[in-house]
């Protein structure tokens, strides 16, 4: 069980320029709180609701699907959706378990970027902003489209049962077909309408708002956090090139040191470049407990949705504007997260195989023997391949490229049995 203390953070991680917007959604959903937050267990309280909230609107949408539809594209539409949520549903129990691991990596990510603020230099800091707006770049990429989505959802809602009311609550004429109810009805099993109008209608915008919002939250902040891990990788490859002691201490003046007192501080700086390697590893590692349960479950899930998609695009009736827009929005976002795990999980590997080079590079001729056998074990050691995994599946561009080759085949398969 979690102690309220388990949750704060201290009130500068909210502004920290990789993970602040995040982290300031987290606070609103009570994932985490602040130090400087008044009645802060509050927070643990809410997160408990709106997780178990994310839940019961997956139950009820899979409940639905399971009981059918007339027409494959509106059986797409909603089972695409009762599908995501039960993904997120997957994603936010699991961080919800596992929200002392987040907490933790997050303290050692805040504290790690403030001291970069402090000792960066112009490039180090040049890294930082690009990674800042990389992932901004990101978060809007996939939070666009599922506002989007929501918003249209919501104003077809309102405009029809503003202007439209027949076609809303007319139960009888939707049941003879006559009427088509709003999408918002489709997802839930009230009898395709709502007979209760604060379960079935004030309760489908809740739990469409709490979509729209932990969806893309989840998986862009653990694009922060890989981003960051690649952030690290790139300062110590560059620093390691440069073997510049004075970081250690600003007021060495290297021309005025002897022999022995360069190799110690060229020693010294190579167990910091050991170090920093360890809590890069001992981070992924950290990092990697934390989603290897839902990205296993996003690649098995989307996957088949993708596949499924496709194949209501082209063997349902003629889907209508809506649906088409509905079902690009789908695919559009589970590829769009299943490449951002193994696009930054490639990276980060990738990365990490430059620091081998980084040290050859470093002008280890230079160096006396003591230093250059240590240089040799560190080469060693930066050649251990860094792989992130979801379970029985490695993150990589090759598994995402399998991903789409597999729902491909899926689909030909699904499309043959269908024609014959």
């Amino acid at each position: 069980m979690f102690k309220v203390k388990d949750l704060l953070l201290l009130p500068s991680t909210f502004d920290d320029p990789i993970f602040g917007t995040h982290l300031r959604y987290f606070q609103r959903y009570g994932y985490v709180a602040s130090k400087d937050q008044n009645r802060p267990w509050l927070s643990l309280i809410r997160c408990t609701i709106l997780t178990a909230s994310i839940w019961l609107s997956c139950a009820l949408m899979l409940a639905r699907v399971f009981r059918g539809y007339e027409n494959l594209n509106d059986g797409a539409t909603s089972y695409a959706t009762a599908v995501q949520y039960f993904a997120v549903s997957i994603a936010t129990f699991n961080a919800y378990v596992q929200r002392d691991k987040v907490i933790s990596l997050l303290r050692v990510a805040h504290s790690d970027i403030q001291n970069l603020l402090l000792e960066a230099d112009s490039q180090e800091m040049e890294l930082l902003v690009a990674t800042q707006t990389y992932t901004r770049t990101i978060t809007l990429l996939i939070w666009v489209p599922s506002v989007i989505a929501g918003l249209m959802a919501y104003s077809d809602c309102i405009y029809r049962t503003l202007f439209l009311p027949k076609s809303v609550f007319n139960v009888p004429a939707v049941r003879r077909g006559e009427e088509h109810p709003i999408l918002l009805f489709q997802l839930f099993p009230f009898g395709e309408l709502c007979d209760n109008f604060v379960v079935g209608y004030l309760g489908a915008w809740y739990a469409l708002g709490l979509g729209i919002t932990t969806i893309p939250l989840w998986h862009t902040f653990i694009t922060c956090l890989m981003k960051y891990v690649n952030l690290k990788l790139q300062i110590l490859k560059k620093r390691v090139e440069e073997m510049d002691i004075t970081r250690l201490n600003p007021n060495l003046e290297i021309n005025r040191l002897t022999g022995s007192e360069l190799t110690f501080w060229q020693m010294q700086l190579f167990k910091e470049f050991v170090r920093e390697q360890l809590r890069i590893r001992k981070f992924v590692q950290e990092l990697q407990q934390l989603i290897c349960v839902p990205v296993m479950a996003d690649f098995i899930i989307f996957s088949v949705l993708i596949c499924f998609l496709f194949f209501a695009l082209t063997v349902g009736e003629v889907p209508s504007k809506m649906d088409y827009f509905f079902m690009f929005i789908y695919l559009f976002v589970m590829a769009g997260i299943l490449w951002i795990y193994h696009w930054h999980a490639t990276l980060i590997v990738e990365c990490h195989d430059e620091l081998s080079l980084a040290y050859f590079s470093c002008g280890w001729y230079n160096f006396e023997m003591p230093l250059q056998k240590m240089l040799v074990f560190m080469m060693m050691h930066a050649q251990r391949p860094m792989k992130m995994r979801a379970l029985l599946v490695d993150l990589n561009l090759r598994t995402f490229i399998d991903i789409g080759r597999g729902a491909y085949s899926y689909f030909n398969l699904l499309r043959s049995s269908h024609l014959y």
